[in-house]
């Protein structure tokens, strides 16, 4: 396959991911429209969006799996993939614990922003393990999937912070 026909294949199913997320909203306006209430405008179009977005988002997994697939041979890309993860990771664990280790609210600005992606972190671990181990299953240099497999250690860690956290209210490291 032809570097253009793969672009396009790609490109094409960014496309398809928008038109579905096109119709999802318009199919939910049309039941909501259809409600006998209609005294949330603004929540019926949050819900129009999420709904939207929801479709764009899994229906765009597919181009992006075959985008990663089609990189496979570059081995650059993939070693700057897993040097990201492993720092986001580390970045996401210093946040969680910093997170979880305050008794109250941030007043400074750079720690409200750590303590914004600790919780992100704390609940986004599911989301980043499984992509880190598709990441780490895809990539085809050794480097890279250490790399990656050290970031899958990292998130776990993190999965055990928040389990603490979210079935443990009130208990600080």
């Amino acid at each position: 396959m032809t570097r253009w026909a793969k672009i396009g294949l790609v490109a094409g199913g960014y496309l398809l991911a928008i038109g579905a997320g096109a119709v999802a909203g318009h199919l939910y306006d049309m039941r909501v429209s259809a409600l006998p209430y209609d005294t949330s405008g603004g929540m019926y179009a949050g819900g129009e969006a999420m709904a939207g977005l929801g479709a764009f988002l899994a229906v765009a997994l597919i181009p992006t799996l075959v985008m990663l697939w089609f990189l496979r041979a570059n081995l650059r890309f993939w070693q700057g993939i897993a040097i990201a993860a492993l720092a986001f990771a580390g970045t996401g664990l210093v946040a969680a614990l910093l997170f979880m280790l305050g008794p109250g609210a941030p007043t400074h600005p750079i720690l409200m922003v750590l303590s914004l992606l600790g919780l992100a972190q704390l609940l986004g671990v599911p989301l980043w393990i499984a992509a880190f181990v598709l990441f780490a299953f895809i990539a085809p240099a050794r480097p890279a999937r250490r790399l990656l497999v050290a970031a899958v250690g990292i998130e776990l860690v993190i999965g055990v912070c928040a389990t603490i956290h979210w079935f443990l209210p009130g208990s600080r490291f």
